[in-house]
């Protein structure tokens, strides 16, 4: 059983089933709308908060990774006070992984492989080619369209109606809960880039850049899958940084300890500004980033974050990235090699030979 965000009027009943659904089914990282007929699962989330008290305001960067798909979809992300969304760059997420994740020097190993030319024309067996299945790469980025909708029902109805998207009543009834509290929507079409072979089998969403007005670090961490049965939810991991004035802590019952917490002066803000090129937010004084990793079922329907007192400094551990370069080598080219030495070798001293014996001529002479 599904429903269509489009049927404007909703049965009592089948509110309070979307209401039930939403409690008892797996969360997932956001509120995903595909097209009629499509799925589309979340596989990785990652969020920055950036809460500035002076000001009052927070910057929420975010990206996630789907699991690959070739049609467009939608993101509806809830934020707490209207938001200026923009999407920023890929020098933007990469700066922030490299802070949260830091990589140690990369180690090169050389992979000599000795071939045959004369058997490089015979026929082989299917399955016997190549591929770089073996390679790790970075799955594709998608292209993004963002808007600020706001706390209206109608503009979301809209929106989702003029690009052919639809969401679960659990969905529905779930921002419907968020808006009675005062909060917004911001909305994202992803349009995956159109694939030259085969389809990828991830793909990165673009990075969403959204500003609003806070008086705490906060985010809508969990949200209602699409499916009203239950059988789509997915157990996507929560990696979440807060960069503020001062350590945080998440304010839950769990006892859980960051892996990543650091000081960052106002140098160390610009430096990442400058390797990002450019930051979508204007906190560029001393402060303290913390950053935690959640399970999924975790994570709650609204995630705070309260002041701590200051920690030991945390980092994880560098791991080094093999880089594996593979060389053919023809088994035909040493033994070619070896055979011009000698005929060099049997030059050389034909050629000795010979000029020893015009020498002994000439003392004859």
């Amino acid at each position: 059983m599904r429903c269509d965000l489009r049927w404007r009027a909703l049965p009592g009943l089948a509110c309070l089933l979307a209401t039930w659904v939403a409690i008892s089914t797996p969360a997932q990282a956001v509120i995903i709308a595909p097209s009629p007929g499509q799925e589309v699962v979340a596989l990785e989330e990652r969020v920055l908060l950036v809460f500035d008290p002076l000001t009052a305001s927070q910057t929420v960067i975010v990206q996630h990774t789907f699991e690959g798909t070739t049609a467009p979809f939608g993101l509806i992300i809830p934020t707490p006070d209207p938001a200026r969304v923009s999407l920023g760059t890929e020098r933007l997420e990469r700066a922030i992984v490299n802070k949260l994740h830091p990589k140690a020097r990369d180690r090169r190993i050389l992979d000599v492989e000795f071939v045959w030319w004369t058997k490089s024309c015979a026929v082989r067996e299917v399955g016997d080619g190549r591929t770089g299945q073996g390679r790790a790469s970075r799955p594709p980025i998608a292209r993004g369209k963002s808007e600020a909708l706001g706390p209206a029902e109608d503009r979301l109805h809209e929106w989702l109606l003029n690009r052919g998207f639809t969401m679960s009543p659990a969905q529905a009834a779930h921002l419907n809960r968020l808006r009675s509290r005062g909060w917004s929507v911001v909305a994202v079409e992803v349009r995956p880039k159109a694939p030259k072979g085969l389809p990828a089998a991830r793909i990165r969403g673009p990075v969403i850049a959204m500003t609003h007005q806070a008086d705490e670090p906060i985010y809508a961490g969990s949200q209602p899958p699409f499916d009203i049965e239950g059988e789509v939810g997915t157990a996507t991991p929560l990696e979440i940084g807060v960069l503020t004035e001062w350590a945080v802590s998440p304010d839950t019952d769990l006892s859980l300890e960051p892996f990543y917490a650091d000081a960052l002066t106002g140098r160390d803000v610009s430096r990442l500004g400058a390797e990002a090129g450019g930051l979508p937010w204007a906190f560029r004084r001393d402060g303290t980033l913390t950053a935690f990793r959640f399970e999924r079922e975790d994570v709650p329907s609204v995630l705070r974050f309260v002041q701590s007192p200051p920690r030991p400094r945390i980092r994880p551990e560098p791991k080094p990235q093999v880089r594996a370069h593979s060389m053919q080598l023809p088994v035909e080219l040493p033994l070619l090699g070896g055979i011009f030495g000698i005929w060099a070798w049997i030059r050389l001293r034909q050629g000795r030979r010979l000029v020893r014996g015009t020498r002994s001529g000439r003392l004859r002479l």
